[in-house]
C-alpha cells in the first residue's frame, strides 16, 4: 500500500490497536481485523516480538504469558495481506530489534511504543528506514521529546521527518483515570512541534477520543478487542469492542464534519441570509435634497433585499443629491 504523507492527512486516521488481544490465536487475530474493517477504521495495529529478546526469562510468569501471545512471522505476513484485502493499513510495534528488521520489510507503518521512545538503537534503525513511523510520547517530558525530535532531524532531515513521522500524546497507565488524561497536551504538542500530532487512548469510554479529535489530533489510536471479558489479560477491559469502535468512528467523523476547516469565511448555507437579515438604510423622515445623512434622519431595517447595504461610516455625513420620502430605501446613487 502507498505511503502516507502525514502532513497531508485529510481526515483523522483511526487505528484499531489489536496489540496482543488475539492472545496468540491466529484465527482471533484475523477476526479482529475483519471486525475492525466493519467498524470502518483506517488501520489495524499489532505488536511483533521475539519473547527471548524482549522479556527476561527469569521473570517466568511474564515470560510464559508473552510467549503464548507470540505470533510467527509467517502469520504476520498473512495478517498484513488480509488487512490489505480490506483496504486497511497494517501497523505493528516491534518490541525488539530483530522484529524491527522484519517490520521494516513487511509493515505499512511502524509504531514505537512509549516504553521504547528512548531505546535509540531500535529508534535509529526504524527512522533511517523509509517507513512511516508513529511515536507514542508516554513516559516523557517535553525536553525528552525535543531531544528525540532533534535526533530524528539529524537522521533524515526536517522535511522528510515532518512528512513521515507523527507523535501521539499518550499516558502510560492502564486504564488512565480522567484526572491524568491531560488532553491539553494534544494542543500543547501541536503548538510546540511542527509535526502531525495524535492521541493514543488508554481511558475508558469515548470522551477522551472526542476531545482529542476536537483539539486537532489527526491520528487516533484505541485498543480493540473481540470481547472485553475475553480473558483476564489487562488490555481487553480497557479496549473498545466492535460496537464501541463503530461508535468511535462515527463520533470522530461527526466531529470532523462539525470542525470544518481552519479558516473563517461565509459558508454557502449563510449566503441566502445575507439578503434577508442584514440591515439596509431607510429614510426615517422626509429628507430634502442637500441635507446630510445622519443617524437621526435614517433608520436601518432588515429587508428581503439587503444587497444595497453599505458601511455606516461611509454614508453618515454624506449629502443627498435628491429628496427622499419617509420609509424609502436609501441607495448609493442618492448621496455623494
Amino acid at each position: 500500500m502507498s505511503k502516507i504523507n502525514f502532513k497531508k492527512l485529510k481526515k483523522t486516521f483511526i487505528i484499531a490497536e489489536i496489540g496482543n488481544n488475539h492472545e496468540g490465536n491466529f484465527k482471533i487475530a484475523k477476526k479482529l481485523i475483519h471486525l475492525a474493517y466493519k467498524a470502518k477504521v483506517d488501520a489495524v495495529k499489532f505488536q511483533t516480538f521475539n519473547t527471548e529478546d524482549f522479556i527476561n526469562k527469569k521473570e517466568k510468569k511474564r515470560f510464559e504469558k508473552l510467549k503464548k501471545f507470540e505470533l510467527t512471522k509467517k502469520q504476520f505476513i498473512k495478517l498484513k495481506k488480509f488487512a490489505h484485502s480490506k483496504k486497511l493499513k497494517f501497523i505493528s510495534t516491534p518490541l525488539d530489534i530483530k522484529s524491527a528488521d522484519f517490520l521494516i520489510q513487511h509493515s505499512d507503518i511502524i509504531k514505537i511504543a512509549s516504553s521504547d521512545n528512548n531505546f535509540f538503537p531500535m529508534i535509529d534503525k526504524i527512522i533511517s528506514s523509509k517507513k512511516n513511523v508513529i511515536i507514542s510520547t508516554g513516559l516523557t517530558n517535553m525536553n525528552e521529546i525535543l531531544f528525540l525530535r532533534n535526533r530524528i532531524y539529524k537522521l533524515i532531515g526536517k522535511k522528510l521527518a515532518q512528512e513521515r513521522i507523527a507523535f501521539l500524546h499518550c499516558v502510560t497507565s492502564y486504564p488512565v483515570k480522567d484526572e491524568f488524561a491531560n488532553l491539553d497536551s494534544v494542543k500543547f504538542l501541536i503548538d510546540k512541534l511542527n509535526f502531525v500530532i495524535g492521541y493514543s487512548d488508554h481511558t475508558l469510554g469515548m470522551d477522551a477520543l472526542s476531545i482529542a479529535t476536537s483539539m486537532g489530533a489527526k491520528i487516533i489510536e484505541k485498543h480493540f478487542t473481540i470481547d472485553k471479558y475475553f480473558s483476564n489479560f489487562r488490555d481487553h477491559f480497557l479496549s473498545a469492542d466492535f460496537k464501541e469502535m463503530s461508535a468511535v468512528v462515527k463520533k470522530i467523523r461527526k466531529i470532523e464534519l462539525l470542525k470544518g476547516s481552519y479558516q473563517k469565511k461565509i459558508q454557502n448555507c449563510e449566503k441566502f441570509f445575507l439578503n434577508t437579515i442584514r440591515r439596509t438604510p431607510y429614510a426615517s423622515q422626509q429628507i430634502n435634497k442637500g441635507e446630510l445623512l445622519t443617524l437621526e434622519n435614517t433608520k436601518f431595517l432588515r429587508s428581503n433585499n439587503s444587497k444595497n447595504f453599505f458601511n455606516m461610516k461611509n454614508i453618515v455625513g454624506k449629502k443627498f443629491i435628491r429628496s427622499i420620502k419617509k420609509d424609502k430605501k436609501i441607495l448609493k446613487k442618492n448621496i455623494i
